[in-house]
């Protein structure tokens, strides 16, 4: 700070309590989620080096990203919903906290178990019967990945309630937690590697790791919450959960709808022919080293503070001032990802299997998918300040609108394969600013 010009150094000193919380929670969250996606870069690396686009590649994702879905729709929800209300009762007080918490685990638990049981078995069923539109190689390894990867869907729900009450505290130590199924693919391929293990067409490395990685993110999780196992049947008494269940339901359908379109690309891309699936996930994967870093610590960092502004006039403000400094950030960062794109394609993968041929196709789509930054970056902050202010039905609104311009524009581009899933989802996020912007300004009024 001294060293700074008077300007600067004013400007720092009489910053408002709300901003300097954020300031504050950015910081933290950005150390630990930098942290968190080198770990992530470094296994896309080591599993590009092992499998390159190969089909076994195409068959995991495909599994993966199915099975995944259910609990980061949990997750999303959960924490979208339950940290505004979390913060009003921590500031009131209130003596339901401990039993609403035992009572939302148990709720957690049950869904999870259904979730995971119900996920595994239609999904293998899908993929069995031919559907999916994958290769022979790719429906033999996404057959083989299921068994391993539904449990994940459980510890994923329970992961999303546990890391929503850290959030809630302003503790973001969660975040680096998300680097543990990375870390745990890491070195069960380097182990299969060390020891001379043909991985040949197995996605045991794969499917391994990730779910040993799911469970030591729990237990750790389960250990910093403090609330631990202690979970009680849920009799619906707390006043809270009247509250919860209609803005649940409004937030579920709209979570359902924004990330819905990940599982369009995802069954456009495997009918494109092979390969294509592998090169557009290993372009969204760089893309979520920035958008996912810029979502998280944004959205961690603003959703606690906004819903602990009492004044919504205030919280508005503050609002609009992030969204228009993310938006002007997103713009810049549009030309320096079309001027890194490629040498950092090559950087990161290009070696083993993965060939100069591939560098070129994963570039060029991931130049496209980084023109969504602007209207993805100011969306986030827009969001924040509705769900803090509690007008989940915009969201929803919003994100339906988005949804059908990006399944429109991905059946008017599908010839164009990779790059054309690249230009429907910046299609879908300049749709869902468009709609965020003009419902959080009439909610302003």
């Amino acid at each position: 700070m001294a060293l700074l010009p008077n300007g600067f150094r004013d400007r720092f000193r009489f910053i408002s309590i709300e901003n300097k919380a954020i300031l504050r929670g950015m910081s933290r969250v950005a150390v630990f989620l930098l942290l968190a996606k080198l770990i992530a870069a470094g296994k896309e690396m080591l599993v590009a080096y092992c499998y390159g686009t190969s089909a076994v590649v195409d068959g995991y994702l495909f599994a993966f990203n199915l099975i995944m879905w259910p609990g980061s729709v949990f997750f999303s929800v959960v924490s979208f919903v339950l940290i505004p209300y979390l913060v009003s009762m921590r500031a009131g007080q209130n003596d339901q906290e401990a039993h609403f918490r035992s009572e939302l685990l148990f709720a957690t638990i049950i869904i999870g178990v259904v979730a995971s049981v119900i996920t595994g078995v239609i999904l293998f069923g899908f993929v069995a019967s031919g559907f999916a539109g994958l290769s022979a190689l790719g429906k033999q390894a996404a057959l083989a990945s299921i068994p391993w990867l539904a449990p994940t869907v459980g510890f994923s729900c329970l992961i999303g309630l546990y890391s929503s009450w850290l959030m809630s505290e302003q503790r973001h130590a969660n975040t680096f937690l998300e680097a543990m199924p990375a870390l745990c693919i890491i070195l069960a391929l380097l182990s299969m590697i060390f020891f001379d293990f043909s991985l040949g067409h197995s996605t045991l490395p794969l499917v391994a790791g990730t779910l040993g990685g799911v469970v030591v993110q729990f237990f750790w999780l389960a250990h910093l919450s403090r609330c631990g196992f202690n979970a009680a049947m849920p009799n619906f008494a707390c006043t809270h959960w009247r509250g919860l269940r209609h803005v649940f339901g409004v937030m579920l359908l709209a979570q359902i709808v924004m990330t819905i379109s990940g599982l369009v690309d995802q069954f456009f891309a495997v009918r494109m022919g092979e390969g294509v699936l592998a090169a557009y996930i290993y372009a969204q994967r760089i893309m979520a080293l920035v958008l996912g870093f810029s979502a998280v610590v944004i959205g961690r960092a603003l959703l606690p503070v906004l819903s602990g502004v009492a004044d919504a006039r205030v919280s508005w403000q503050i609002a609009k001032r992030w969204a228009w400094l993310f938006g002007a950030v997103g713009v810049g960062g549009v030309g320096v990802l079309a001027l890194l794109a490629k040498p950092v394609v090559k950087i990161l993968f290009e070696r083993g299997a993965f060939t100069a041929s591939d560098t070129v196709v994963v570039s060029e789509v991931l130049v496209v998918l980084g023109v969504q930054l602007p209207f993805y970056l100011s969306g986030i902050v827009l969001v924040q300040w509705l769900g803090a202010v509690k007008q989940q039905n915009c969201i929803f609104m919003a994100a339906s609108v988005g949804f059908v311009v990006k399944l429109g524009s991905a059946l008017m581009l599908y010839d164009f394969k990779g790059v054309g899933l690249a230009w429907s989802t910046v299609a879908m996020y300049f749709a869902t600013a468009v709609s965020l912007i003009f419902t959080t300004y009439m909610n302003k009024k």
